[in-house]
């Protein structure tokens, strides 16, 4: 049975940081590559998209709200789905297996019921954006929940 690796990251323009490594290695090792991009519920909704749509209801104008309120879930999901066909363009390219899911809620939670779901996965790979933001993932928690091996990977930060 063919390997699989599982990377983690964090919506955004960001989420690619790390993925190159983890192509490089799935090559390596004949592997295919899961990517689960994960968004905190709280980027779906900001205080102050949450207040205007608010004030618009106040005054009667529910069009206006509801198009707030659904406005940055639509872009949150065009990004995700600029991102993941790049993902996939370049495992298409190097003919590497990839599959992919966009999910929000807390980090390790959503790790965990992906990998309930797909036992496949051999490793996870945790992406800059990610393993670097302490509110959003707990490493140490991460470690008690996650039987699997997991590789966090960080930024590399250039000297002058």
């Amino acid at each position: 049975m063919k390997e699989k690796l599982l990377f983690v990251t964090k919506g955004g323009e960001d989420c690619d940081k790390g993925f190159s490594y983890v192509l490089e290695l799935a090559k390596a090792l004949n592997a295919g590559v899961a990517v689960l991009m994960v968004y905190s519920k709280r980027a779906m909704e900001t205080f102050e998209d949450v207040m205007a749509a608010a004030a618009f209801a106040e005054a009667g104008d529910i069009e206006t709200m509801r198009e707030l309120m659904h406005g940055q879930e639509k872009e949150i999901e065009q990004t995700a789905e600029k991102k993941i066909n790049e993902f996939s363009e370049k495992c298409r390219d190097a003919n590497i297996d990839f599959s992919s899911e966009v999910k929000a809620g807390e980090a390790i939670q959503v790790i965990k019921d992906f990998l309930k779901n797909k036992p496949g996965i051999d490793m996870i790979l945790l992406s800059p954006n990610l393993s670097s933001d302490k509110k959003l993932l707990d490493i140490r928690k991460m470690l008690k929940n996650i039987t699997k091996p997991i590789v966090t990977m960080m930024a590399a930060k250039a000297e002058a």
